[in-house]
């Protein structure tokens, strides 16, 4: 199943990235923030981003520029 089935380039996405094997993968914004407000739920601290599993490793994958629902920015570096 693709995730971006339905959705165009005009749509709003946020680009993340694998930290472990560098997979890229486009997610819609509304999926993120509710990976962000799942984080919230669960009391995780403010500083840490919605982080979904790699589908192609067991590595986690991260926004690579992201400003989340609380305002914080997220930018990945290596």
């Amino acid at each position: 199943m693709n995730i971006l089935e339905g959705f165009s380039k005009n749509d709003d996405l946020v680009e993340f990235i694998c930290t472990k094997c560098n997979y890229s993968l486009w997610v819609p914004r509304f999926i993120v923030q509710e990976l962000e407000e799942d984080n919230l739920f669960n009391g995780l601290d403010p500083s840490v981003p919605p982080q979904p599993f790699c589908q192609v490793c067991d590595g986690i994958m991260t926004p690579k520029s992201y400003t989340g629902i609380r305002g914080v920015h997220y930018e990945y570096r290596k």
